[in-house]
């Protein structure tokens, strides 16, 4: 059946790619940065200013060389991650500068809240690796910002982490704070995040950045995204259009530094809402987009970025379940491999919630076990067992289902499950009041993992001297 978020077949994506390569040659992309600039004429691209323009076999060098999957070593080997293929991982909110509180009120983002959630990531069945900037700390320089975000990422956590792309001096600490731990890094052990701004540019801090991860082989998410009506045409098509090209620019700027550097094609676009001018996210239009992506990432033999589980609202409502289903469903079905913001996200990306972390981490859970092929084989087929019983009908004391019913079925932690007469009876009812019980006894039962004391120390260290000698 031809679903309307699944109608883009090979004409679509040939057009997209055809009107991309049109808007490269005769428009260009705008890449403020001379060192970027100078990078780009080393390599036979036509330069005019901060204007650089692509031809259709720039495109195609620069795509031939990025790796279709790709491996991030993690602190801890046994929480690597595999990027690509027909894996699905999940990262956390990121960016948002305020906290939303159970009462609803809103507050900014601390150093403490960033430490918090690293050791809700740490303690994740679902979440696979943590974000550069899972809230920004409104205490602290934004200067020196990513430093303080980096040093609880690494201490606090042992799973896959991100770099920080907010300057050239950022990406530089990340690498620096990464050999101090991986020795030399001739491996990918981050993954950091590079978005353009609409239309057709890149802000220079984030060029800086891509460069210097580039030339030190870690990979890159390269996202280009436009707000329909507003930064880029309010259609779907058009917005897939601008976006597409400038992500492209992107790669093609990635792979001459370092030619197999690995990335990860990123595309989306959120409508504006014509009524008050506002920028909205978690809109079916959103969604098409998201399920969009993986068919574009395909095209060209790239893995994906998504959203997750985004919401307008801000409190744990019907709102807040709809939307971010909505968001993470579409991405997961899709056969999106990397979502960022899959946990705790509210209002338009600018706030994160403990309590909603908890709440979709239940959803997290139920489209990863979602997307997980049915086993069939002879011992899940079960005939044996069908023909032995026939009639009966009664299935729960046999072995077939007592050796699986641990892990056969998808549970729940914060979900209520039970019949009407326990639900009245149950304290607390409020789902709210019930994350929040589960946030506590998540955070008491929680251990750092290990690390050596001395190499602790030596990353303290470096972060402390970073900030003084700024």
């Amino acid at each position: 059946m031809n679903r309307a978020i699944m109608n883009i077949n090979q004409a679509s994506l040939d057009t997209i790619h055809a009107y991309s390569l049109e808007l490269l040659r005769d428009t260009g992309i705008r890449f403020p940065s001379e060192k970027a600039l100078t990078i780009f004429k080393k390599n036979g691209f036509r330069v005019d200013g901060s204007m650089v323009y692509f031809e259709e076999k720039d495109i195609q060098k620069a795509l031939k060389t990025v790796p279709s999957a790709f491996t991030i070593e993690a602190r801890n080997p046994s929480r690597n991650i595999r990027i690509g293929e027909t894996n699905y991982v999940m990262a956390p909110g990121y960016g948002p500068p305020f906290i939303i509180e159970p009462s609803g009120e809103k507050r900014n983002a601390t150093l403490a809240d960033v430490e918090t959630f690293c050791k809700l990531v740490q303690t994740s069945k679902y979440i696979d690796f943590n974000s550069a900037i899972v809230v920004q700390p409104a205490e602290v320089p934004a200067e020196t910002a990513h430093l303080d975000m980096l040093l609880p990422t690494l201490t606090l956590t042992d799973k896959p982490i991100m770099g920080s792309s907010a300057s050239e001096a950022a990406a530089r600490d990340s690498l620096k704070l990464a050999e101090m731990i991986w020795g030399s890094l001739n491996k990918p052990v981050m993954i950091s995040l590079i978005d353009s701004l609409a239309p057709l540019q890149y802000a220079p801090e984030s060029v800086e950045a891509l460069m210097v991860f580039a030339e030190a082989g870690q990979p890159l998410i390269i996202h280009s995204a436009c707000t329909l009506g507003s930064t880029g045409p309010i259609t779907i098509a058009g917005s897939l259009v601008i976006s597409n090209a400038t992500t492209l620019a992107g790669i093609c700027l990635a792979q001459p530094i370092n030619p197999g550097t690995p990335l990860v094609y990123g595309l989306g676009g959120n409508p504006m809402d014509m009524r008050t001018g506002g920028y909205v996210n978690a809109t079916p239009e959103d969604a098409k987009h998201v399920a969009i992506v993986p068919a574009m990432g395909r095209y060209y033999n790239m893995p994906c970025r998504s959203h997750g589980t985004l919401t307008e609202s801000f409190c744990l409502d019907y709102q807040a379940g709809m939307e971010s289903a909505v968001m993470l469903t579409a991405a997961a079905l899709s056969g999106v491999h990397v979502s960022l913001h899959a946990c705790g996200t509210f209002g338009s990306m600018l706030a994160m919630s403990f309590e909603k972390f908890i709440a979709d981490e239940d959803l997290c859970g139920a489209v990863k076990k979602l997307i997980k092929p049915v086993e069939f084989t002879q011992e899940t087929f079960a005939m044996d067992l069908i023909k032995q019983l026939g009639t009966s009908g009664n299935y729960l004391m046999e072995d077939h289902t007592v050796n699986r019913c641990r892990d056969e079925f998808f549970i729940p932690d914060l979900s209520n499950r039970s019949i009407h007469d326990k639900w009245l009876a149950m304290e607390p009812r409020d789902i709210t009041a019930r994350a929040r019980g589960l946030l506590a006894k998540r955070l008491a039962e929680y251990e750092k993992p290990e690390m050596d004391p001395k190499l602790e120390k030596k990353l303290i260290q470096y972060v402390e001297n970073r900030k003084h000698n700024r």
